[in-house]
């Protein structure tokens, strides 16, 4: 008998992974990323579901080899590769080794400093048809000016679009009162 939940673990970082091995694997990362609130994350899988994109969420200890062979395997394809800096321990463009690798990839970038509103990745989604390569960028309104300037300063000058937060801070801490 299959597994129909995909297998967790922890990265080197501590911080909880999702290792999605099947399409039975997607379907409950989906569910299990929506209910999360990860709703960017979900809607990039339901995009790659669909087959409307290449997708692929990179790690900090994503090598340089798994890196050029999604890159082999999606040359073709219009594709989005998401950077989660945003999670509980945010690292800062330099806690990314292959962020530099990625934006040199990518034709247009989006720096995501905001929280997640479906009409986001759904662009992102669009610009990818068109473009072929989009790098989404997740991250805390603390490391947002370093994205920025990372992503910037790239020799190729991709497209960028940077989302800041509404409040100016993201994420937003919980009150006190919210908190149980």
């Amino acid at each position: 008998m299959g597994r129909h939940a995909p297998r967790f673990s922890t990265g080197p970082d501590g911080q909880p992974r999702i290792y999605i091995e099947t399409q039975a694997d997607l379907a409950g990362a989906i569910v299990m990323t929506q209910q999360a609130g990860a709703i960017g994350q979900a809607h990039l899988m339901r995009a790659l579901v669909a087959g409307r994109i290449a997708y692929q969420s990179l790690l900090p200890e994503t090598s340089v080899t798994a890196f050029k062979a999604f890159i082999r395997a999606t040359s073709n394809k219009p594709t989005v590769m998401l950077i989660g800096d945003d999670g509980d321990l945010p690292r800062g463009p330099d806690g990314w080794p292959q962020a530099r690798r990625a934006i040199r990839w990518a034709k247009a970038v989006v720096v995501h400093g905001a929280g997640a509103e479906i009409e986001h990745y759904e662009s992102a989604v669009m610009a990818t048809q068109i473009v072929g390569r989009v790098l989404v960028i997740e991250c805390c309104s603390v490391h947002l000016p370093a994205w920025v300037e990372m992503v910037r300063t790239a020799p190729h000058s991709p497209s960028v679009l940077v989302i800041v937060p509404r409040g100016g801070v993201h994420p937003v801490a919980a009150s006190q009162g919210a908190i149980q």
